[in-house]
């Protein structure tokens, strides 16, 4: 499904294909990056439009911030087609369950989900965009 949204000043905007889900990532570079876990929706097509910088984050993969605010945009594994968009940027976040959590084996032992959702550790989850 097409879904809209926008960054926190409203310079940045966006257009996706959103998957019908959100996760959540555990690993350090994505929890200093937002201060806890990462919420967000995998989508494609993704379109953005504003004053967007991206940042090498680490090896294969880039992270997209507004230039004005400074809210969080997206994480892309480079070469993909694929986005995850933090879930709370989205203009319309219903019909989205929550279903899997990344870097699991990284997650801090002071939170817990409660959900019923699909584990992946970090080995597992970069060898899903290996080449």
């Amino acid at each position: 499904m097409r879904r809209t949204g926008r960054c926190l000043c409203g310079k940045v905007t966006f257009s996706a294909e959103a998957m019908p889900r959100f996760q959540a990532c555990h690993c350090s570079s994505c929890r200093k990056w937002v201060g806890g876990p990462f919420l967000s929706v995998p989508c494609e097509r993704a379109e953005f439009k504003g004053p967007v910088k991206r940042y090498a984050s680490s090896e294969g993969f880039e992270r997209g911030f507004c230039e004005t605010c400074g809210s969080n945009l997206f994480f892309h594994p480079i070469g993909s087609g694929l986005h995850g968009i933090p879930i709370g940027l989205f203009d319309d976040q219903s019909d989205l369950p929550f279903k899997a959590e990344f870097f699991i084996d990284e997650k801090p032992e002071n939170y817990a989900f409660s959900n019923d959702t699909s584990h992946l550790t970090a080995a597992e989850f970069r060898d899903k965009f290996r080449k």
